[in-house]
């Protein structure tokens, strides 16, 4: 696929923040290939808005540590492949409540359609998961500290909550919309001008 340099350009500018780390193991024969973006939070602080159906309405600034974002490539009966990050991603954040921040409580015994136990609603905050808030002000945090353009959202990276409904103590998982390809040939061209750079400095 071709990609035009305006894309070309917001994605280095993403992968070049000192916040973003990209990942990429090509695997044994090509089809075991992992893609990841990494997005140290620090700690910083991610809202909810209250609007998770697990929780009691609880709108609280969440403590993030890392966004990772992953995506595996799989091979199709035709011989095509393509890439698939369901269960793959997740937002880590502090769940003690110590400062204001979330706070995990204990499982709660009821039966859930979802894959893990919700949070008691009377001893602490829920559950994150379906949240509006919180995904779109992850990815609002991203842009602003980042260096993150929305433009590529539709076709190259976005993530949601899974649809299996996954969340650890400290962990939500997310599953991710990643055109790995694309910054396969992001970082590709990053690291020709560095040589370029080097070859320059050198001359």
């Amino acid at each position: 696929m071709t990609y035009t340099q305006a894309q070309l350009a917001a994605g280095k500018k993403f992968l070049q923040n000192s916040n973003v780390h990209f990942e990429y193991d090509a695997g044994d024969d090509g089809y075991d290939a992992t893609a990841c973006i990494s997005i140290d939070v620090g700690g910083n602080r991610i809202w909810t808005d209250g609007s998770s159906i697990w929780n009691n309405s609880v709108v609280k600034g969440v403590k993030v540590d890392t966004i990772s974002l992953i995506v595996n490539k799989y091979e199709d009966d035709d011989g095509t492949y393509y890439w698939s990050g369901g269960l793959a991603g997740t937002i880590s954040y502090d769940g003690s409540g110590k400062d204001g921040t979330w706070y995990d409580g204990l499982d709660d015994d009821s039966d859930t359609m979802l894959l893990n136990k919700i949070k008691s609603k009377d001893d602490s905050d829920g559950m994150i998961y379906t949240d509006d808030g919180f995904i779109k002000n992850s990815i609002k945090y991203m842009e602003e500290h980042c260096d993150f353009d929305s433009s590529l959202l539709s076709d190259f990276l976005d993530f949601d909550y899974s649809e299996q409904g996954m969340q650890d103590d400290g962990a939500v998982n997310l599953d991710v919309d990643m055109d790995a390809d694309f910054w396969l040939a992001v970082k590709e061209d990053m690291d020709e001008e560095q040589l370029k750079l080097q070859a320059k400095a050198f001359a």
